[in-house]
């Protein structure tokens, strides 16, 4: 529904009203507005094709000093050494960045920097490893969250935030699933690590008094929330990822805990846990819940990085979970053990159920609901 627009001076003022803003500052907050509105920002598909670049430019190099024989890879002091000295000059090349003005020579210089961080803590963690020990348990985990905390509050590139505390993340999973460093039930630990996730994003994403320097670490849990889903929504019976024995691994905890999160956030979009006994939102949540009994952890990631993006005016997030929820839904209806009748029978009844939910909120008159 479209609601009146409020202007700007009207806004302020009632912020001065309520206390949110000091008396006095409105010139300030004015000025700040202005200028941020002045900056130009390049659309979202450049930020994507610069970000895939750098990406990619950077692996092109760390190939090309792995062939060329450049660096030694047998000693772990020598490999840390040369890691400093790239985590050094991408942090210098960060900080002259700043002095550098807008530009296509401000860009390369950040694709530069960001490639020589990256470089940098890629060939330091392997020094690590191979200093404490390539079968050391937790060894890659823990090399790649030394480097991550040692360099994150240097790094000014948000992608470079985001890239290192996945790494660390993923390090962590591939722990559990791969190289069995942990002892409890495969399956359960893989949900405490989902849990972690969870909490982390919700903590950093969701309160608006997180600085904006933490952000990027919950993006990265919301990431790994996605890896692990994605495993799940892939097939249970993939070798790589089923148990020493051939067992697969049991979804259900983790589907617990997002089905738990969905929930959570729209209590927290609506404004609290205790406007979810309002017939709309407990419709939402009862529809989040058959969903979580269906078996369908894509489908609900999905909606919960969708739901967040919109939101938080996210446009990233809003088309990441956009583009997921096709995704998941293919994946979730190919993955079923039914015949090609019964699938198509559960499409229509979907289809009708959502026709069906779509007159009832139109009948009771939900989507016309102003939000308080």
């Amino acid at each position: 529904m479209t609601r009146p627009s409020i202007e700007a001076g009207t806004l302020l003022a009632a912020w001065t009203a309520s206390g949110a803003l000091p008396h006095g500052a409105q010139a300030a907050v004015v000025a700040a507005i202005r200028a941020d509105a002045a900056v130009e920002r390049p659309p979202l598909h450049l930020k994507i094709l610069a970000a895939v670049g750098t990406v990619l430019a950077t692996a092109f190099f760390f190939a090309f000093i792995v062939i060329a024989d450049l660096i030694s890879f047998d000693s772990g002091g020598n490999l840390l050494a040369w890691g400093l000295a790239f985590v050094a000059a991408g942090i210098a090349l960060s900080v002259s960045r700043s002095r550098v003005p807008a530009g296509m020579g401000r860009d390369v210089l950040a694709q530069t920097a960001f490639t020589a961080l990256a470089l940098g803590k890629v060939i330091s963690v392997f020094g690590i490893i191979i200093l404490v020990g390539r079968d050391t348990p937790w060894a890659p985990t823990m090399a790649i969250l030394a480097v991550t905390i040692l360099t994150y509050p240097v790094t000014a590139a948000s992608l470079d935030r985001v890239l290192s505390p996945y790494a660390a993340g993923v390090a962590a999973m591939l722990e559990i699933l791969l190289r069995r460093n942990f002892g409890a039930d495969p399956s359960l630990a893989v949900a405490a690590l989902f849990t972690l996730a969870a909490g982390i994003a919700g903590l950093l994403l969701l309160s608006h008094r997180v600085p904006l320097a933490l952000r990027p670490i919950g993006t990265a849990a919301l990431a790994l929330m996605g890896t692990i889903v994605c495993i799940l929504a892939a097939g249970q019976d993939a070798g790589a990822w089923a148990w020493a024995n051939g067992k697969p691994m049991d979804p259900r905890p983790v589907e617990a805990v997002l089905t738990l999160a969905l929930i959570g956030v729209i209590g927290w979009v609506a404004g609290g846990l205790d406007r979810l006994a309002q017939p709309p939102l407990l419709a939402a949540v009862a529809g989040t819940i058959l969903l979580g009994l269906a078996g369908a952890p894509g489908i609900s990631f999905a909606l919960l990085v969708l739901i967040i993006g919109h939101a938080l005016h996210d446009v990233p997030l809003r088309v990441a979970g956009i583009l997921a929820l096709p995704v998941f839904l293919v994946l979730w209806y190919y993955g079923r053990e039914m015949t090609f009748l019964e699938k198509s029978a559960t499409l229509v009844g979907s289809g009708l159920l959502l026709l069906a939910g779509q007159a009832v909120i139109a009948h009771f008159g939900w989507d016309r609901e102003e939000t308080p």
